[in-house]
């Protein structure tokens, strides 16, 4: 049975997708189709994950018609889950999608109470003796007691991020990847009082190294759209550095497109895949869920073609 991966994703969303062939602030609009269903950076990472063939166990916080909702949805996909359930409703996030654009419209997350935070470290309590593979995704809910996980043990744990706020502890205490997006590793930067002369040539090279070596951070991926997905790393004390760039395609949904990044990653490495297979896999998987409307209906034969097609672009940029 292949080893399970406890995926955190504690602020997930009810997820309303509104296509309309052209959006125009200040306009009336008729919407051409409107789809609902669970959501949020850890349901998506957690769906593409066992669409891969992967073993996850969903953690989140679920409250109301809308965590229900979620719940029974997520449970007729076979997806094993450890609800913790609380008074405040689930948000809904609203992605309008038009002309291969999304824009997201995402209500505040649910205000915790203490019990439910109690709640939440006796369930993951349940779980944590016996987990070896752990993935934080995303933000946390408000009023959600962050040093209840930052006391964890992590021993005989492997650690995967896609996350930037609240994440320092976890950091300090080595993490064997953490996925961001540009945006955020400018934040990373900015909080660890990294220069960024985003001009000079050596940028990437520089920054990169600084945090690894700041941070027990064993691979550090950092993705940007379209741009070239950049992944860095010290073996033996070398500094590696490889980047890909992503192909041109028809963009039909490009929602939770990191999620499914780090889905794939996650799955390689599980696999025993190396550095360079984990990240030539998770940018197929990405760019494949960008082909169809929902993150976890994409083409498993479409992901293994663009794989064929990116290895070989994988270009080594630093020594």
């Amino acid at each position: 049975m292949p080893q399970e991966t406890l995926i955190l994703g504690l602020n997930p969303a009810w997820q309303r997708l509104f296509f309309l062939d052209k959006f125009t602030l200040g306009e009336v609009h008729r919407i051409a189709k409107v789809e609902e269903y669970a959501s949020g950076k850890g349901i998506n990472c957690g769906r593409v994950l066992r669409h891969l063939g992967g073993t996850p166990v969903l953690m989140h916080f679920l409250g109301a018609d809308n965590g229900s909702r979620i719940f029974d949805e997520l449970s007729a996909d076979g997806i094993k889950q450890a609800p913790v359930w609380i008074h405040e409703p689930t948000r809904i996030c609203t992605t309008i999608v038009s002309d291969g654009e999304s824009t997201e419209l995402i209500e505040p997350s649910p205000k915790l109470a203490v019990v439910e935070n109690a709640d939440f470290i006796q369930t993951l309590n349940n779980f944590w003796p016996t987990t070896q593979c752990v993935a934080l995704c995303g933000s946390f809910p408000r009023s959600f007691d962050v040093s209840l996980i930052n006391s964890l043990d992590f021993t005989g744990k492997r650690v995967f991020i896609d996350a930037i706020n609240n994440i320092d502890a976890w950091l300090e205490k080595g993490v064997e990847l953490l996925k961001i997006n540009k945006l955020e590793y400018s934040e990373l930067l900015d909080r660890l009082g990294i220069p960024q002369v985003k001009s000079s040539p050596q940028f990437w090279k520089m920054t990169a190294m600084a945090v690894l070596e700041r941070l027990p951070i064993r691979n550090l991926v950092i993705t940007d759209e379209e741009a070239p997905v950049r992944a860095f790393r010290f073996v033996e004390k070398k500094f590696q550095s490889l980047q890909i760039q992503p192909p041109e395609i028809q963009v039909k949904n490009n929602v939770g497109a990191g999620d499914s990044f780090f889905a794939g990653w996650l799955y390689a490495d599980a696999q025993g895949m190396s550095f360079e297979q984990c990240l030539v896999k998770a940018t197929a998987v990405s760019v494949a869920r960008c082909e169809v409307d929902r993150p976890w209906k994409l083409d498993l034969a479409r992901v293994a073609e663009l794989e064929s097609s990116l290895a070989p672009t994988l270009e080594k940029t630093g020594d």
